[in-house]
């Protein structure tokens, strides 16, 4: 059929021809805005997953670098020192108190009082106890607001043991990579500790304003009291501090309050912040309303920032004492723990340690007053007046005062000539080296018969440089070639009669005796030798404090303690990490010791005694004096019942001391020591049932016989004692031959 266009019906003609439909506006707005949106957050979503890939790389980096335990135990924690002493009642008294980088003292978490721990914490770090290391909403706030500025200035977001990770790794570099590291280090210590072990640490750690650090110190320093003892409205007073130390501790001078243009004290701001600190406590349930409000109206008493500690002498100076005990500890730090001692001594002053001292507090102020008075050494003013050193001890070595110079003393860990000068002892060393060394071995008696006369062989006098006879007596150059007995060449002290008792004893069994039996540390090769055995003329010379620990043996039965200054010393945690050792040697038997103490008493007591000028009233007294070649020295060490102790003048540089006007080294020691001395009234020195009193002939120093006509007491070893004197004398004296 043939296509006619007039048949075609009428729909068809309509399908051919397009309608066109009108679009809704509002659906096409709303369509346009969903496109945007579904591509912006497809943005968004694809963004954030490249970032969030680069951030977890970025942590994982952190996370390998962290790998490193941190522990509490890295915290470099600076604790001051204090040395402490026992007074006449048995209570114990503060010496000195030591620091060097902050003033700090230990104090363990269970003597902080809750509130006190409260304080902080919800001052700090309000989430503590809930965090494991980081305040993610505290960090994301002030990530934030670093970035947005809504809270009006920057935040801290740093936890309470972010703050200990920074200071245990020492990493406080301002940037996010520190902050990251942090974090994560913060996180891998709550792991292995405690929170009471977190906040321990803090509170030992953290700084309230100058040198002061740590709860302890504080609380000292501001209220004058031990943590322990803080009411509530103190410790709010103290968790105010940390927020600016240097401006809001209670004794600050103060700055302008920038809010106000109004200058506010130390105080005025601290007392400010204190009511914060109550109020924090109180919304945080840690005290009650009544407690707040009593608190809140609490009156402040604040310790006196000028007050003086009854340890001070005012002039910020250590006395002498506390010198000798800083420098023996920080000796005893190097040996125990091999260390130098720069390393030492900021172990010392930084470590936290209580020292207990042997001193004795009335005795050593007393000594120092003497020596700061000229008159206890010479009745003339010297424009050129030498130096001199005092040091006593007890009978097992305790020393208990001592002085190193002349005068006030010119500052603190100075030079101190009783424990650190090597001087001649001069004819100090005999007692424990010729005769000492004589009577031990049998050598002698106190009746042996010496002839005063010098050795056979010569030496070069310095002065005119010609040979000449040796040695010399101390008060003359040449010899009458009487004979003396022992006791009378000890008491006039020739040097004549030691030089042929070394000679005999052979030096160097003496030296080995002198060296292991009363420890002299000081003695080189070259003191093997007759001069500095039998007179003192040694290399290097020795100390006081050596000098007078020897003669301990002739005192308390022949022992030898090493001498101290302190008992022990305890750390921080209450470890006792040097205990001394009373471990005495037998440096002589007990009737070697008790017959030298008989013959030293002739030094004071005999008519030719070169230590007369010491003699006591009311108590024993033996003693020796020594004078070193050319008078460069002067030398006297005096026993009592109680007490060792010596004297020492001289010049720093040697050279001859003006003795005319100038006291005996055995007055010295009696101006000094003497009143002390005699309050030992009513003591004596112990007895020896191994020595017998014995009279001897005083002719011949054998023991008395019948046809003896004059004898006196000797004192003698029940082992060794001289054969009989069987002479007539008086048939001798009747042929004139007396």
């Amino acid at each position: 059929m043939a296509y006619n266009k007039d048949t075609v019906p009428e729909e068809s003609g309509k399908r051919r021809k397009k309608k066109k439909r009108k679009v809704n506006p509002i659906k096409r707005t709303l369509a346009v805005i969903g496109t945007t949106i579904l591509s912006l957050v497809l943005i968004v979503i694809i963004t954030g997953s490249i970032i969030a890939a680069a951030l977890t790389v970025y942590v994982l980096q952190f996370v390998d670098q962290d790998q490193v335990d941190i522990s509490l135990s890295d915290l470099d924690l600076d604790y001051t020192t204090f040395i402490y002493a026992y007074d006449k009642n048995d209570s114990l008294v503060e010496l000195a108190s030591i620091s060097r980088n902050a003033d700090r003292i230990p104090v363990t978490i269970d003597k902080i009082p809750q509130h006190v721990q409260d304080a902080f914490v919800y001052t700090e770090d309000e989430r503590f106890y809930e965090h494991a290391g980081v305040d993610w909403k505290r960090t994301f706030t002030a990530f934030l607001n670093e970035i947005l500025h809504f809270l009006g200035g920057r935040q801290g977001g740093s936890t309470i043991t972010q703050q200990l990770v920074k200071n245990v790794t020492g990493d406080d570099d301002a940037n996010w990579d520190r902050k990251m590291r942090e974090i994560f280090r913060a996180a891998q210590l709550e792991k292995y500790c405690t929170k009471t072990d977190i906040l321990e640490a803090y509170l030992n750690y953290i700084g309230f304003g100058g040198s002061t650090a740590g709860i302890q110190a504080a609380s000292l320093k501001y209220f004058g009291k031990d943590v322990s003892e803080l009411s509530i409205a103190e410790g709010a007073c103290l968790a105010a501090i940390p927020k600016n130390p240097e401006n809001y501790n209670p004794f600050a001078r103060g700055i302008v309050d920038s809010d106000t243009d109004e200058f506010k004290t130390g105080l005025e701001w601290n007392l400010e912040r204190q009511q914060t600190v109550l109020w924090l406590m109180y919304k945080n349930a840690c005290i009650s309303q009544r407690e707040y409000e009593e608190a809140c109206d609490e009156k402040i008493v604040f310790r006196d920032p000028n007050a003086k500690d009854d340890v001070d002498e005012g002039n910020g100076i250590q006395d002498w004492f506390v010198d000798m005990v800083i420098y023996d500890v920080i000796t005893d730090f190097q040996e125990l723990y091999g260390i130098e001692q720069d390393e030492a001594s900021d172990k010392l002053y930084n470590g936290g340690y209580k020292i207990y001292t042997t001193v004795d507090l009335d005795m050593q102020k007393a000594v120092e007053a003497k020596y700061k008075d000229y008159t206890t050494f010479s009745d003339t003013v010297l424009a050129d007046p030498p130096e001199s050193a005092f040091i006593c001890m007890d009978y097992t070595g305790n020393i208990k005062a001592v002085v190193g110079a002349i005068g006030e003393k010119a500052g603190s860990n100075i030079w101190n000539n009783a424990t650190r000068s090597k001087r001649s002892p001069g004819s100090c060393i005999k007692p424990i080296t010729s005769y000492g060394y004589g009577l031990e071995y049998d050598f002698f008696t106190w009746s042996t018969v010496f002839i005063n006369k010098p050795l056979d062989n010569e030496i070069i006098d310095e002065e005119t440089g010609l040979p000449r006879k040796w040695p010399y007596n101390y008060n003359s150059k040449s010899w009458d070639y009487g004979g003396y007995f022992t006791f009378q060449a000890l008491q006039r002290s020739l040097n004549t009669v030691p030089a042929q008792l070394i000679e005999q004893e052979t030096p160097q069994e003496v030296f080995e005796f002198l060296q292991n039996r009363f420890q002299i540390t000081t003695l080189t090769a070259a003191d093997a030798d007759i001069a500095p055995l039998s007179v003192g003329a040694l290399t290097e010379g020795l100390t006081l404090k050596e000098l007078v620990a020897a003669y301990q043996a002739f005192g308390n039965g022949g022992k030898y303690y090493r001498p101290t200054s302190y008992t022990q010393v305890v750390d921080g945690k209450g470890k006792v990490v040097l205990q001394h050792k009373y471990m005495p040697i037998q440096a002589i038997s007990s009737d070697t010791a008790y017959i030298m103490n008989k013959l030293m008493q002739t030094v004071i007591e005999g008519p030719n005694g070169t230590g007369r000028a010491a003699k006591l009233v009311n108590t024993p007294l033996i003693g020796k004096t020594g004078t070193s070649q050319d008078w460069h020295d002067l030398s006297f060490v005096g026993c009592t019942p109680d007490y060792v102790s010596g004297v020492w003048y001289g010049y720093s540089t040697p050279k001859q001391i003006p003795t005319g006007t100038y006291y005996s080294s055995s007055q010295v020691w009696k101006n000094v020591f003497g009143d002390i001395a005699e309050a030992e009234e009513g003591k004596t020195f112990p007895e020896n049932n191994e020595v017998q009193e014995l009279y001897y002939c005083t002719q011949t120093g054998k023991l008395a016989g019948a046809r003896c006509p004059t004898g006196s007491v000797g004192y003698y070893k029940k082992t060794f004692v001289p054969e009989m004197c069987t002479e007539d004398h008086s048939k001798k004296k009747d042929e004139g031959q007396s």
